[in-house]
């Protein structure tokens, strides 16, 4: 455990030293805290500012208060200190600390550094040199402590710097108040105040603006940390060599330099090799021990520091089927070296696969299976093991043998317009990519509608609905990386969503017709080709009622209609609907009719019945017409002519005649009288004998 130890103070003195961090030491006599709201409770931390704050602290303790300052956005009048520690809050006991630390070594290192021998205490007067090693060596010691807690919550609980509060609740809003236990004679430790609330939880950042400049086995990162040094006390450095399995580069998380004037922290590592292309990620460690995101990614090549390189002068393509590669070695190089390494790639940024090792003295190298495409590097290897690399140089073999025709081109048409393509890709080593071609014809030209060579085999394009054209047409090319077209691959045809509405149809005649007793319509009927259904309503304005009148395809090429379904007296207008078949529609408007024929229908089921027992006749009948004002009644007694007898109330439908006299014979007929004094037709005579 004592190796376990000195191996970890160690690694984290070099850390430190390694970026010349200052761990948020000043000269103030003051604790400082910060909180973390979450799931029901609000968890704190705190530390002193100075050597001497941490020593008061160690020795007497803290103490924790909550002041709830406000309940649901309301704030509350002198409120009350609730005290969260019972007792001061200290580090545990060099014993307990022991117990501990046979589970986790980190017990271990906050025991020595809480209860080790510290450096011997020296005042100014007895010579500032020893003064400020001493001084030194106490910051030292309490740096390390702070940086321990920080990484664990369980060694900041162990030394009296951590407390959980779950007696919290939502809508609350809470200061606390951490101070040392008992103050020094002669000398205030400043008052710690932390503002929380669980409806503010604390979200954690991702490290922002992050960069990479590489040297000579050498990558040196730097980030934004001005906005987030309250937020993160370390970071975890993560490196990986393939851009996915990424590993961090150091045990311990990584303490990077104190920001610049730009707002800017930095770290640098040490690459491995110049060969390969590091990528980096960084996430930040809280000062409870917890991971916030990981930032974007950065990557480098370490860049070899040398002056003299291997120089590729002449390149000679051999039959357009080997390539020959000639280069001097310019100084010493020739002498330095143990072997070259020649290495090629298809891209100039590498990666570059090794060919073939030659001696160190040699100048000249023939590949004889080239690609049709090539960039060569020489790597020499020293005879100390250092490596150094020529620039990379290109060759290439004529290339004039186009890809395949691509094939399975199929794609759709969303109701936006939206068009979307695929095609099985092609499989030559050279390819480049696909162009797209489009045209709203067979007959006409094919226009290219990519802006750029396409990587994948598909494509998005965007096409207008609103056209008379209802089809869209597409071909594709494939080209090589010297650009060598394949022929079109066949057409693929697509229906374009229709989304015009048909050419309405045009009323040309709407009349009430007295003879038919009915309202005659005449129309034209749509231009489109596309229409499928006519529908027909009448509207009544008197209450807006709409009514199907008639429903029929184009088959049946009908192009007037007779409506006899009315009311007389009623206004009404007509709507002429027409369809297509993806179910868009146009309509037109006849103006209004007024629907009276002068008469209404008369009065039917008129009966007359003796009522000898009051002496009366008592008559009925039936009647359905709306608006009736008044009843008028006819008489005629015996062979007399009919009179006007009397007039009934419209919403009646019975009278009684109380003047009979025995021996008569009484005929009635009766009509109606509408609003507007519209007449309905006489009745039929009824005859009652007495």
């Amino acid at each position: 455990m004592l190796r376990f130890l000195l191996s970890l103070l160690t690694s984290v003195t070099l850390l430190l030293c390694s970026t010349g961090i200052s761990y948020g030491q000043d000269n103030e006599h003051k604790v400082v805290g910060i909180a973390d709201p979450k799931n029901g409770k609000v968890r704190l931390r705190w530390s002193p500012a100075s050597f001497i704050a941490w020593e008061i602290g160690n020795k007497y303790g803290y103490t924790v208060e909550r002041f709830t300052i406000s309940n649901n956005g309301v704030l509350i009048n002198q409120p009350k200190p609730v005290l969260l520690t019972r007792q001061p809050l200290k580090p545990y006991t060099l014993q307990r600390m022991e117990a501990l630390a046979e589970r986790d070594d980190r017990f271990a290192m906050i025991a020595e550094l809480i209860y080790g021998e510290g450096g011997k205490k020296v005042t100014p007067e007895q010579g500032f040199g020893a003064y400020l090693e001493s001084k030194n060596t106490n910051d030292w010691r309490m740096v390390m402590a702070l940086l321990s807690c920080d990484l664990s919550i369980a060694t900041a609980q162990s030394a009296g710097l951590y407390l959980e509060d779950e007696e919290v609740k939502k809508g609350e809003r809470y200061v606390y108040r951490i101070a040392v236990a008992q103050q020094p004679q002669g000398l205030i430790i400043d008052t710690a105040f932390v503002v929380a609330s669980l409806d503010e939880p604390v979200a954690l950042a991702k490290p922002a603006e992050l960069a990479i400049v590489c040297g000579d086995s050498t990558a040196t990162l730097g980030w934004l940390t001005t906005y987030s040094r309250s937020m993160y006390s370390a970071y975890m450095v993560e490196r990986a060599v393939d851009g996915k399995n990424f590993k961090p580069v150091s045990d311990l998380p990584i303490l990077p330099t104190s920001p610049d004037k730009n707002g800017f922290s930095y770290y640098q590592d040490s690459l491995p090799d110049n060969d390969n292309r590091y990528t980096y990620r960084i996430r930040g460690v809280t000062p409870f021990g917890e991971y916030g995101p990981y930032s974007q990614t950065v990557a480098g090549i370490g860049v070899p520091a040398v002056s003299d390189m291997p120089v590729m002068d002449t390149i000679i393509v051999v039959d357009n089927k080997k390539i020959t590669l000639q280069w001097s070695l310019p100084g010493k190089l020739s002498q330095q070296l143990d072997k070259l390494i020649i290495t090629r790639s298809d891209k100039g940024t590498g990666p570059f696969s090794p060919l073939a090792t030659l001696k160190g003295t040699a100048t000249t190298f023939t590949d004889d299976k080239p690609e049709l495409s090539n960039y060569y590097r020489i790597k020499g290897i020293t005879r100390r093991g250092k490596a150094i690399y020529s620039f990379p140089y290109f060759a290439q073999l004529i290339d004039s043998t186009p890809p395949a025709i691509p094939v399975g081109l199929a794609g759709k048409v969303d109701s936006t317009g939206i068009v979307s393509l695929l095609w099985t890709a092609n499989t030559e080593k050279d390819l480049r990519g696909y162009r797209v071609f489009r045209a709203n014809s067979t007959k006409e030209e094919f226009i290219e509608v990519t802006r750029e060579i396409l990587m994948r085999p598909q494509f998005t394009d965007t096409i207008t609905l609103h056209t008379l054209t209802s089809k869209v047409f597409y071909k594709v090319i494939a080209v090589d990386k010297n650009y060598n077209p394949s022929e079109y691959s066949p057409y693929v045809m697509l229906k374009r969503p229709d989304t015009i509405a048909p050419s309405r149809p045009l009323i040309t005649k709407a009349y009430r017709s007295d003879s038919l007793h009915a309202v005659v319509l005449e129309w034209v009927n749509s231009s489109s080709a596309d229409v499928v259904k006519y529908t027909l309503y009448s509207i009544n304005t008197k209450d807006s009622s709409r009514k199907e009148v008639a429903v029929w395809d184009t088959a049946s090429k009908r192009e007037s209609y007779t409506d006899t379904a009315l009311v007389a007296g009623n206004t009404y207008y007509y709507e002429l609907a027409v369809y297509d078949d993806s179910g868009n529609h146009a309509k037109e408007l006849s103006g209004d009719i007024w629907f009276e024929s002068g008469k209404r229908p008369g009065v039917k089921g008129l009966k007359g019945t003796v009522n000898t027992e009051k002496k009366q006749i008592e008559l009925s009948w039936q009647y359905n017409q709306p608006e009736v004002k008044q009843y008028r009644i006819y008489r005629a007694k015996n062979d007399n002519p009919f009179i006007l007898y009397t007039t009934a109330d419209g919403t009646k439908q019975d009278w009684t005649d109380n003047e009979v006299f025995i021996g008569n014979v009484y005929k009635y007929k009766i009509t109606a009288v509408m609003k507007g004094d519209v007449k309905a037709e006489m009745s039929k005579v009824v005859e009652v004998k007495y």
